[in-house]
């Protein structure tokens, strides 16, 4: 498969406390990577690395082959390719839904505003969204919302896809809505590097699981691997736990 992205030996410090800890890793064309860990422990900090939005201290981010640290690199070319979905879902609410879908495709891709709206329209329809087009996100749920945003992703026809957290604000019951959309993105082949706390999630629907702990890649495998064979005592303690 082709590396997508190829990590190197990444640190990233907030003053004296440092999270990540040299981390190489690489992710591959069509594959769901999950990373899960710990609070603290360094997942939403290394993903958030991945477009820049925390902007690394040492190391080296190959994406498609160009690296994101060079100076040189077009970093807002190569973020278009990158779609994020937060936990906190992230749109604008004095604008309709459509109009948070539309906004980067026109502004940043340049398409002409009905191309922008067909397309998004098919996004919205793809999660469930469509007949929400024309209301106002305060109207939705947080399910809706999440699933709202992750169209808007969507919208941009990116490489690959990166959610931090993406179900952590959701009540209980509006957490499985958001996952079958996403267990529907794995299946169509999509990119997709996840932060999260479901387990159940990642044991069903990623090819790859990182557990993360103390900023340090402690263990990674297939989630047979990792969940059913772990070979480090501090991911088996971590397991124990969170079952």
């Amino acid at each position: 498969m082709n590396k997508i992205i190829e990590i190197k030996n990444l640190k990233k410090s907030f003053g004296n406390t440092e999270v990540l800890k040299n981390i190489s890793l690489d992710i591959y064309q069509g594959e769901v990577l999950t990373i899960i860990g710990s609070s603290g422990s360094g997942k939403s900090t290394l993903l958030r690395c991945l477009n820049l939005l925390e902007e690394p201290n040492e190391g080296i981010i190959l994406f498609e082959g160009s690296n994101l640290l060079d100076q040189t690199t077009d970093i807002n070319l190569l973020r278009t390719k990158m779609g994020m979905v937060f936990q906190s879902f992230n749109l604008f609410n004095h604008k309709n839904v459509i109009d948070n879908c539309i906004l980067a495709p026109i502004q940043v891709l340049h398409q002409e505003k009905r191309m922008a709206m067909d397309y998004s329209l098919e996004m919205l329809d793809s999660v469930g969204m469509k007949d929400y087009a024309y209301q106002n996100p305060n109207a939705l749920s947080g399910g809706q919302k999440q699933r709202v945003a992750i169209a808007r992703a969507l919208a941009m026809k990116p490489d690959i896809l990166l959610f931090d957290e993406p179900t952590s604000a959701l009540d209980p019951e509006m957490v499985g809505e958001v996952l079958e959309v996403m267990k529907s993105l794995a299946l169509q082949g999509m990119t997709m590097v996840v932060v999260t706390h479901e387990m159940e999630f990642a044991k069903e629907v990623a090819s790859r699981v990182v557990f993360m702990d103390n900023g340090i890649i402690l263990e990674s495998g297939t989630p047979d691997e990792l969940f059913n064979h772990p070979k480090e005592e501090r991911t088996k303690q971590f397991l124990k736990r969170v079952r």
